[in-house]
């Protein structure tokens, strides 16, 4: 058989697992949720590695202590498209643009205790499911 000349069966098949594969990465099914509970460390802060894929934040559930400082490492792993961490509470609002295969760090204290929603503002990524939940306790 000619090496240039592909079965067509095989090419559909490489191109169908090529798209599993990108449809996949990129869905918006629920997940299972994924907690992160910060210890603060010996100085005083509360760190945090946060993972940002298409239409999900890796955990997607943060909890940490009030009037502790937290610091966000925000890892965003898409090659094709920006993300945001944002959460828009009244007197509690932080706001992160995170580029291509780029990590920013953002640090905040945190000055009351409950549950803010943290979400992408980029396009449709809130509503297709990238959004999360930060639980500052006491």
């Amino acid at each position: 058989m000619n090496p240039q000349c592909r079965p067509p069966a095989l090419v559909a098949a490489a191109v169908g697992l090529i798209l599993a594969a990108i449809l996949g990465c990129a869905s918006s099914q629920p997940r299972p949720t994924q907690t992160f509970e910060a210890a603060i460390d010996t100085s005083g802060v509360q760190r945090v590695n946060l993972q940002l894929h298409s239409y999900r934040f890796d955990p997607d559930r943060i909890v940490v202590h009030v009037g502790h400082p937290v610091e966000l490492v925000l890892h965003n792993h898409s090659l094709v498209v920006p993300h945001n961490f944002t959460i828009a509470d009244s007197g509690f609002a932080v706001s992160q643009g995170v580029g291509l295969k780029r990590t920013h760090v953002i640090r905040f204290t945190p000055d009351r205790t409950g549950e803010f929603e943290f979400f992408c503002h980029v396009g449709s990524h809130a509503k297709k499911g990238m959004t999360g939940v930060l639980v500052v306790v006491p």
